[in-house]
């Protein structure tokens, strides 16, 4: 039962990988930068991925959901030695 487990947990990472990857797309904010061109000081500003979201969000993800997993994990094992003596 312990490598149903183990084996779930890369499902887990792979789930948190790819909710930190949509975050790190989706979710960006407004970069701004100075460059001097022809003796003029030029303001801009672009939009830029969000590293540390998308990392709290990976960690947050895999976390929550581990917990839930390994709930689920000690319910079955539960049950299935209910049914085994």
């Amino acid at each position: 039962m312990h490598k149903f487990f183990y084996i779930g947990i890369l499902f887990i990472a792979f789930k948190a990988y790819l909710f930190g990857k949509g975050i790190y797309l989706t979710h960006t904010y407004m970069k701004d930068f100075s460059y001097v061109e022809n003796g003029q000081n030029w303001f801009t500003s672009t939009e830029a991925p969000n590293t540390p979201l998308a990392i709290l969000g990976f960690i947050l993800f895999f976390i929550v959901v581990l917990v839930m997993w390994k709930f689920v994990c000690e319910l079955l094992e539960k049950f299935f030695s209910y049914f085994e003596s």
